[in-house]
């Protein structure tokens, strides 16, 4: 088989069928079950594929080519199962479903290892970013929300415990950002940030221990917000206090 044209057969069997689940009877018909399989093991689909074309071929009364298939699927997985694909495949963080352990899965799984290393290291970088993020929009609209009761707004309907239940919540919840959520997810971005530069020198320096299942340091978030506590209670009234002395220039 003409591996050239092959390739240009498998884009366009892979565009042809990678939105389908089944086989038309024009597919089944006319198709190059070599060719087919080629393309399926070339892209490291499980045999599972093969029988579900069979079944959709034989709705239209014809019978696959399992011969010819298998013999194109194991040339295609000659071709996937190489290192470069299985650092690509752990890089981008997804699984390994087994197609290659006839076809030097070893170096393949080493390979795929290390692309694992690198993706938790950068997802995990990545995902304390994202919550730091998160963090600092919700303090920025709690204090936008705050400054509007501070600034006279009053819920119509609500009785003044009410009111105040609700002030309460947004000061605790805000006081809990910027003295636990905020600090902790800064330091877990940083920490996590240095620990992906240096396992990206490591990799870099073909550093021995690339591979050997490295791990970024672990950050599962702060202790949740329960809530406003009496001592939440007590503060905010201080801190009101506090404000009302100074601006009317009195002593705390």
């Amino acid at each position: 088989m003409n591996i050239c044209r092959s390739n240009l057969i498998i884009v366009f069997l892979t565009m042809l069928t990678s939105g389908c689940a089944t086989m038309s009877a024009e597919d089944c018909t006319g198709a190059d079950w070599q060719t087919i399989g080629f393309a399926d093991g070339s892209s490291g689909r499980m045999l599972g594929k093969a029988d579900r074309r069979a079944k959709d071929c034989a709705k239209h009364g014809v019978v696959m080519d399992r011969n010819s298939y298998d013999r194109g699927r194991n040339d295609g997985l000659s071709r996937y199962c190489v290192e470069g694909t299985g650092y690509q495949l752990g890089e981008r963080g997804q699984n390994y479903n087994g197609v290659c352990a006839n076809h030097n899965e070893a170096a393949f799984l080493a390979a795929y290892q290390k692309g694992r290393e690198l993706y938790a290291f950068a997802s995990s970088a990545s995902s304390a970013s994202n919550h730091l993020a998160t963090a600092e929009s919700r303090h920025k609209k709690l204090e936008a929300e705050l400054d509007k009761y501070w600034n006279g707004y009053r819920d119509e309907g609500l009785t003044t415990d009410e009111h105040n239940r609700i002030v309460l919540e947004l000061w605790s919840e805000k006081k809990y950002l910027e003295e636990d959520a905020i600090p902790y997810w800064q330091h877990a971005e940083a920490t996590l940030g240095k620990a992906l530069s240096d396992y990206r020198d490591k990799v870099v320096a073909n550093d021995p221990s690339v591979g050997s299942h490295l791990r970024p340091p672990s950050f599962p978030g702060p202790e949740a917000w329960a809530g406003p506590t009496e001592a939440d209670a007590r503060a905010m009234l201080q801190e009101v206090f506090s404000t009302l002395a100074r601006a009317t220039g009195g002593s705390d």
